[in-house]
């Protein structure tokens, strides 16, 4: 008994560093085929179109609630003890340095990752992967290396529309429910925001962008057992992704912060 969990951890162990060495290789992979960026320009820009333009209408209404929701709870404090016309500040700085970067991240690996794993997954399952590979293309080169740099560049984008959006949207709520003037909202915002916060929060978002891209682009392309195995490979993308991207936080913001 003992040694049937000694062994199931280790197993554990085992699979876990395995994978994290390919995802890892994948990427860096991915990196050094940027080379190839003239011939891959029309695929690139596709996975662009799809990821940011595709992605606007809910980072639209997310980072607009977000926004909302961050001044509505923080606001009833404030207004408690009277400092209500502060609430710019806090939103301000709530949206930049964690709420917008963290929340873009889980709307777009959740809608686009979960769509770059099936879609690959569905590839893999299909042999279209053995095709490409028996033909001389590499797959990292011709399907991965576009979905992740296109994250990696349309991602930041798309957490500086939600910031925008959802500071528009506390200042709705500061507006109607608090009783600030807009101008002093956004005054109070402006005054309290420095470039460094802009820098590490907008900064966090590449690295989001890599490691959502390059998840769901592995766990896709490792797919086995059918149609089966492309909806378990989509779940462990998302899953995986949003863990990972906690995780980064946490250390970013720890260390960097």
């Amino acid at each position: 008994m003992t040694f049937s969990i000694i062994e199931k951890i280790e197993d554990l162990f085992y699979r876990f560093f395995i994978t994290s060495g390919e995802i890892l290789t994948i990427f860096f992979q991915s990196i050094v085929e940027i080379r190839d960026f003239p011939h891959s320009f029309k695929r690139i820009l596709k996975q662009m179109l799809e990821i940011g333009f595709n992605t606007l209408p809910l980072a639209l209404m997310i980072g607009f609630f977000t926004g909302m929701i961050v001044a509505l709870q923080t606001g009833v404090e404030l207004k408690t003890i009277g400092l209500q016309r502060m609430v710019g500040s806090i939103v301000g700085l709530s949206l930049v340095r964690e709420m917008g970067p963290v929340i873009t991240a889980f709307i777009v690996s959740g809608r686009v990752g979960s769509a770059m794993a099936a879609e690959l997954g569905t590839m893999a399952v299909s042999e279209e992967i053995d095709a490409l590979r028996a033909i001389g293309i590499d797959p990292v080169r011709f399907i991965v290396m576009p979905r992740v740099l296109s994250s990696i560049i349309m991602l930041p984008l798309l957490t500086i529309y939600s910031i925008i959006v959802g500071a528009y949207g506390g200042a709705l709520i500061s507006n109607t429910y608090l009783g600030v003037d807009p101008q002093i909202y956004f005054r109070q915002m402006y005054e309290s925001l420095v470039f460094d916060d802009i820098s590490k929060g907008i900064g966090k978002t590449f690295i989001f962008g890599a490691i959502f891209s390059t998840v769901s682009c592995y766990m896709g392309i490792t797919t086995v057992n059918g149609a089966e195995g492309v909806g378990k490979s989509t779940t462990r993308a998302v899953v995986i992704s949003l863990t990972l991207i906690l995780i980064a936080d946490y250390f970013m913001s720890r260390f960097f912060a």
